[in-house]
């Protein structure tokens, strides 16, 4: 229950005195170092990304916060998946017994997935003519009763599938109207595979487009996937096209459109041969971690996190919103240069206040974000201070864009959220909105999911998300000082609550 209240006290503790608001200037100078081009966009496992930790690293030593790192240092390293390695000899052919396509990595066919050794000169895939099976589109939906699945077996064998899902314009369909469920990614229709025992998954563009929507040329540009447990491999519908007709499958998909009538049958005669050279780049990045110990030392031994993510998606593919325009840098100045400069710029206007916190603050920024919040989860696993005793999470992801407002996530548990909104006003000179994609979005959700109370903030999404056109000269500095200034007057009253009992 006392996690619980966290926020509820907070919002309901009197203003004081506020410490001096962060200074727009100097965060934007440090949005323009980490958004630049020579930073080549932070991707995860580039020397980029560790420029920027050391930098970040150097601010901290500045300011005159203590190392709270790894053995006296201001690093958490931990190791990474950061893209693949492409070795020679990967080679995909589908055939029956009269026809054979064989298709090109890069080209004709890429990898949404794959099992990857550590070298790229042995073959982590090699599988000698697998059956084919057509399962319709991949997807399993019981409590919409529709089940590609059923009837079928695909344990062991290789499965052909048509991406999105049928009726997905008909606002009258069963399986969610117009707006696609959540069956219907990529991701989602792998896991069904695998966990049926398929060993392949072959996804081709359905007839309803009259356009591949393939990365074709970004895995070239930029080799990259996930991890779904099995190799996963999309497939140019041009190339196929033969094969598709011979066996029908446009016709069935039809079908399957008209009425929500699985199709799905073993294709006689077909088979898949693949192999793949594919190898894990596996890299170790850093958390960089520092402390302001707490004022009161009956109260330092708890801890207020405030953080956010440096890293961004580098030259693009697979994570970028533009994919067709892999290998341009994508700087993100908003995503998440913003954050990471508040977070140093809070850090100098708290050490310059040291009073207002008796508790202690801990400042740190999180390397692999864009890859699955590896880094707050890395932190929450080994932290300066146990989760046990962190009293609360606030979390700044993409405030570059204020506009005179900001989305306050987290606070879903509290009954005055207009107290913070009075706050504001007397603090910070901003509006607080609760309309964005709430809670759990970013690397809050990895305290929250430890119980710890986390709070997000957030000033919206934008042409420019995850494109190479987030460039700092579209951030509103003055409006991500006020941000930063916000964050750093709640942390105050966090830290300074005498009602909060650990």
């Amino acid at each position: 229950m006392r996690r619980l209240l966290v926020v509820f006290l907070l919002l309901s503790t009197a203003i004081s005195a506020a410490t001096p608001a962060v200074d727009a200037d100097r965060l934007l100078d440090h949005i323009k170092f980490l958004a630049s081009d020579d930073l080549k966009g932070r991707a995860s496992g580039s020397p980029e990304l560790e420029r920027a930790a050391d930098y970040i690293a150097q601010q901290f030593k500045e300011i005159g916060l203590r190392p709270g790192g790894d053995d006296g240092t201001w690093f958490e390293p931990f190791e990474l998946t950061a893209g693949v390695t492409v070795g020679d000899g990967n080679s995909l052919v589908i055939a029956d017994r009269t026809r054979s396509v064989r298709l090109t990595l890069g080209s004709t066919y890429y990898p949404l997935s794959a099992v990857p050794n550590d070298s790229p000169s042995i073959p982590s895939e090699r599988d000698e003519k697998l059956p084919l099976v057509f399962a319709g589109y991949g997807l399993a939906a019981p409590e919409r009763q529709y089940d590609d699945y059923a009837g079928v077996s695909v344990n062991g064998k290789a499965v052909i599938i048509f991406s999105h899902e049928p009726q997905e314009n008909n606002p009258s369909s069963p399986l969610n109207g117009t707006r696609p469920m959540p069956q219907t990614t990529l991701y989602q229709k792998a896991a069904v595979a695998h966990g049926l025992g398929a060993r392949l998954l072959i996804v081709v563009s359905d007839p309803t487009h009259s356009t591949d929507q393939g990365l074709y040329h970004a895995f070239e540009e930029v080799p990259d996937l996930d991890e779904a447990g099995m190799a996963v491999l999309r497939v140019r519908r041009n190339e196929m096209k033969p094969l598709i007709d011979a066996w029908g499958l446009d016709a069935l998909a039809v079908q399957i459109d008209r009425d929500l009538r699985p199709r799905s049958q073993l294709i006689k005669d077909a088979s898949v041969d693949y192999t793949e050279f594919l190898a894990r780049n596996r890299k170790v990045v850093r958390n960089v971690v520092g402390v302001l110990p707490g004022s009161d030392p009956s109260k330092a031994g708890e801890a207020i996190v405030i953080g956010a993510h440096y890293d961004h998606v580098g030259l693009g593919g697979r994570l970028s919103m533009t994919p067709e325009r892999a290998g341009e840098i994508h700087n993100g100045a908003d995503d998440n240069a913003s954050g990471t400069a508040s977070v140093i710029e809070i850090a100098r206007a708290a050490m310059s206040d040291r009073s207002r916190f008796p508790r202690t603050l801990i400042f740190v920024t999180f390397a692999g974000e864009e890859r699955g919040l590896l880094g707050s989860t890395h932190y929450v696993a080994s932290p300066p201070v146990s989760m046990g005793e962190t009293i609360a999470m606030l979390n700044l992801d993409m405030v570059g864009r204020s506009r005179g407002a900001v989305d306050v996530s987290g606070l879903e548990n509290t009954v005055v959220k207009e107290d913070l909104m009075a706050a504001a006003q007397a603090t910070g000179g901003i509006d607080i909105k609760q309309e964005g994609p709430g809670a759990g979005r970013s690397d809050d959700s990895s305290f929250l999911a430890a119980r710890v109370p986390a709070v997000n903030f957030f000033t919206g999404f934008h042409a420019d998300y995850h494109r190479p056109t987030d460039d700092w000269e579209k951030i509103d500095k003055a409006g991500t000082a006020r941000v930063a200034t916000l964050a750093l007057e709640f942390a105050a009253r966090l830290a300074a609550d005498r009602r909060l009992k650990h």
